[in-house]
C-alpha cells in the first residue's frame, strides 16, 4: 500500500473554532461550518482564539514571532515610536550606514547595546550628538515601545532591531492562524477549555480541557525555538579555584 507524503491541506480559523466547540461537547459531532445558527458562536470563537494568541506571548521565546525590523534613523533624532504590531524589542541593534543600499548586503555595520532605564537615567549629556548612535533604551510604558537613542545621531541610516512582534489576528475566519501546523491540536483544546468555561460546563469537564490544553501548549512552547546548536558549560570549584 502506498504512503502519504502530501502534508495536510491548512486548516482555516473558522474550522479550529469548530472542533473546538466539537471537543468541548457543545454541539455535535455532525455539525458543518455550513450549518445554521453558527454565525455567532464561530464570531464568539473567534473572539476567544484572539486573547489566546495575544497571550502566548508571554509563555516565553517563540521563533515565528521574532523579527528583524529595519527602522529608518533621521539625522538630529533620538527618539523612535515602534509600529502597532510590534510587541517589544530586545538586545543590540546594529547601525547600518546610509551609503548601503539596502540592509540585506552591508557593510560597516556598528552596534548599539540596549541599556535598561537606570543606565539612561545616569547619562549626563542626554543632547550630546555623534555621527550614529551607541545605546538605546526602551520606554514601556505606551501602547507601544519608544526607543531612545544615544548620542543624537548627526548622520542618518538604519538601525536593525531585534523584535517581537504580535501574531495576527483571527477575525477573519476564511484565513489560517498565524502559526505553525504544529499548534493547531493545542489551539483547539485550549479554545475548547475556555468554550467550556464561558458555556458554564461542569467544573471537572473544564479543568480536563484545561489539563490537555496547558499539556499541549507547553508541548508547543518547548518546541517553538531557533533549533540552533547548544553547548552545556559546567562550572565547579577545584583546590585550584580562586
Amino acid at each position: 500500500m502506498a504512503i502519504s507524503t502530501t502534508p495536510s491541506a491548512p486548516v482555516s480559523i473558522n474550522t479550529l473554532v469548530l472542533l473546538a466547540y466539537k471537543r468541548a461537547g457543545l454541539v455535535p459531532i455532525e455539525t458543518r461550518l455550513s450549518g445554521a445558527n453558527l454565525t455567532a458562536k464561530l464570531e464568539h470563537g473567534r473572539q476567544t482564539l484572539d486573547l489566546l494568541l495575544d497571550g502566548l506571548a508571554t509563555k516565553g521565546f517563540n521563533a515565528r514571532t521574532t523579527v528583524f525590523y529595519d527602522l529608518p534613523i533621521v539625522a538630529g533624532e533620538s527618539q523612535y515610536t515602534m509600529p502597532d504590531s510590534v510587541l517589544d524589542v530586545f538586545e543590540d541593534a546594529m547601525f547600518i550606514p546610509s551609503e548601503n543600499l539596502d540592509t540585506k548586503h552591508t557593510t560597516g555595520e556598528l552596534p548599539c547595546k540596549q541599556v535598561d532605564l537606570a543606565a539612561w537615567q545616569l547619562l549626563t549629556n542626554k543632547g550630546s550628538t555623534s555621527s550614529r548612535p551607541q545605546l538605546y533604551v526602551s520606554m514601556r510604558d505606551g501602547a507601544t515601545p519608544v526607543l531612545r537613542f544615544w548620542p543624537v545621531p548627526t548622520n542618518a541610516g538604519t538601525m536593525r532591531m531585534k523584535t517581537v512582534r504580535l501574531l495576527g489576528g483571527a477575525a477573519d475566519g476564511k484565513l489560517t492562524p498565524d502559526l505553525q501546523r504544529y499548534w493547531h491540536d493545542a489551539l483547539v483544546w485550549m479554545l475548547a477549555a475556555n468554550l467550556a468555561s464561558d458555556a458554564s460546563l461542569p467544573a471537572d469537564k473544564v479543568a480536563s480541557l484545561t489539563m490537555m490544553a496547558e499539556n499541549k501548549k507547553a508541548e508547543c512552547v518547548a518546541y517553538a525555538t531557533e533549533h540552533t546548536g547548544t553547548q552545556a558549560v559546567v562550572s565547579y570549584p577545584t583546590q585550584w579555584s580562586a
